[in-house]
């Protein structure tokens, strides 16, 4: 028999507690009441509010299936997607609503890269930034930012060591102790 090895969470990560991975298929929503959303923060006490597509902002509830045991595939962070379903039998100014999914990151590429409109409108702050993919002739693919922030750090680096093959290369006089100006290219 296989002892304690001691410490305060290593019983929980045992072997007998260890389930076989499961290729899993993605759970989308199948009726009426079931919402995606984006987690915008976390409450404490297996709450936590969520973002709709049509940006209002959800109280939702976490179910004993997301605790405990069941934690540590279902980890709900701040930016990340989830599956809500309405509670019909609340009748309040703001309702309560259950968590049904947490999606991994890599299930959040997979929606994205599905094609339906509506995973294209769930954005947050969180995101790292709107990426956009291009393909070239070959058929290889290339992602960029829209904003453009590589092309200024190119140019400021290529600015900044004199590269002759910059655009905007700033002419710098350096001068040394004796007021002579110093040539890198001499050096």
């Amino acid at each position: 028999m296989v002892k304690n090895a001691g410490g305060n969470k290593s019983k929980k990560m045992g072997r007998k507690f260890l389930t076989a991975p499961i290729d899993k298929k993605i759970r989308l929503a199948q009726e009426d009441g079931e919402i995606y959303a984006v987690v915008t923060k976390n409450l404490g006490n297996g709450m936590f509010y969520a973002n709709n597509t049509d940006g209002h902002e959800l109280l939702c509830i976490m179910r004993q299936k997301f605790k405990g045991r069941g934690k540590r595939d279902n980890i709900v962070n701040p930016g990340g997607w989830v599956l809500v379903g309405v509670r019909e039998f609340e009748s309040c100014a703001k309702p309560k609503h259950d968590l049904l999914e947490v999606y991994t990151d890599i299930e959040k590429q997979k929606l994205k890269n599905s094609g339906n409109p509506i995973f294209s409108k769930l954005r947050s702050e969180f995101d790292k930034g709107d990426r956009v993919e291009e393909e070239d002739e070959a058929g290889v693919s290339f992602q960029h930012d829209d904003s453009g922030r590589f092309q200024d750090l190119l140019e400021e680096v290529n600015g900044s060591t004199g590269n002759p093959t910059s655009t905007s290369s700033p002419v710098k006089t350096i001068m040394d102790d004796e007021g002579e100006e110093v040539d890198f290219d001499d050096i």
